[in-house]
């Protein structure tokens, strides 16, 4: 077990030891003095009352401006986990790292739903998923190497036709991320387990652009990886190994969580653990048999 720092002993003994004092002091002119110290007694009680709330203060301002555990940290259901040397929670079990996939996982890719908001009919929507979601150009979008416009003519190749279909309906892709209201509360149960949660995902710069409100809980996690960044794809093991060299993980310490079989298959290939991705108790369930309780 790792000993706690020597400075950090001496400012708890320190301010223990004004404390003690104080009360003391307080004690003692309370039982013995005279009708003269009335104004040192007041002086007294609230500096018992408002040292120990200073020094709560401080200790809770550090540890949230470090984002460290601190013994004023509020989250006393903590109190029966194991910490880290600087009191962060150690996760029960092996696992402690959690990689999210986004579309499909913790939000809806809705495609469909935003061709339809667009007024096109069910033969219509089929039509334009056959040139643009089912094709294999969509992952342009998600390799950030090509201009939206580039891309679009891509699809145009597809199917000449609809081409002015085309050309409206992806000049932008708001709205085809919706929020998923389970998303944020997942992310933060975990982390407040102690598991580093990460991203890893396929996804282009217009939907994360396009989506703001679905994509809010970006900034809830401790990081991760879209591959328009990076210019790298799912399955391709360069990705995987992309974000364990980012984030010093631990292959055998990690679960991604993916709902495309063959990126699961990638990970675990890599040394990962993997659960595919049908609905969040399946998953849930999948975490607790490894251990990952939260």
């Amino acid at each position: 077990m790792n000993k706690t720092p020597k400075y950090k002993r001496i400012l708890a003994l320190s301010a223990l030891v004004l404390i003690v004092l104080l009360i003391v002091a307080f004690l003692f002119v309370a039982l013995f003095g005279g009708p003269d110290s009335k104004n040192l007694f007041m002086g007294l009680a609230a500096a018992v009352v408002a040292v120990p709330i200073l020094c709560w203060l401080l200790i809770w301002s550090i540890g949230a401006i470090t984002g460290r555990h601190t013994i004023a940290s509020l989250d006393a259901m903590s109190s029966n986990k194991r910490h880290d040397k600087y009191g962060n929670i150690i996760p029960d079990g092996e696992i402690n790292t959690v990689v999210f996939d986004i579309g499909n996982v913790l939000t809806d890719f809705a495609w469909d739903k935003f061709l339809m908001f667009k007024g096109f009919d069910d033969k219509m929507v089929e039509r334009i998923a056959r040139a643009t979601v089912y094709s294999d150009d969509w992952v342009e979008y998600d390799k950030g190497n090509l201009s939206n416009d580039e891309i679009i003519a891509r699809f145009v190749e597809n199917d000449p036709e609809i081409k002015t279909q085309l050309e409206d309906t992806f000049k932008n892709i708001d709205g085809i991320i919706l929020k998923r209201e389970k998303t944020i509360p997942w992310i933060r149960s975990l982390k407040a387990a102690g598991y580093k949660v990460l991203y890893l995902s396929n996804f282009s710069r217009q939907a994360l652009e396009g989506c703001p409100e679905a994509m809010a809980f970006l900034d809830e996690t401790d990081g991760g990886i879209l591959s328009y960044r990076e210019h790298v794809v799912k399955p391709d093991p360069a990705i995987y190994n992309l974000l364990v060299d980012r984030y010093n993980l631990t292959p055998s310490k990690t679960v991604f969580i993916d709902d495309t079989p063959v990126n699961i298959e990638a990970a675990i290939n890599l040394g990962w653990k993997g659960i595919i991705y049908r609905d969040y108790n399946q998953v849930v369930d999948e975490l607790a048999a490894m251990g990952v309780k939260f």
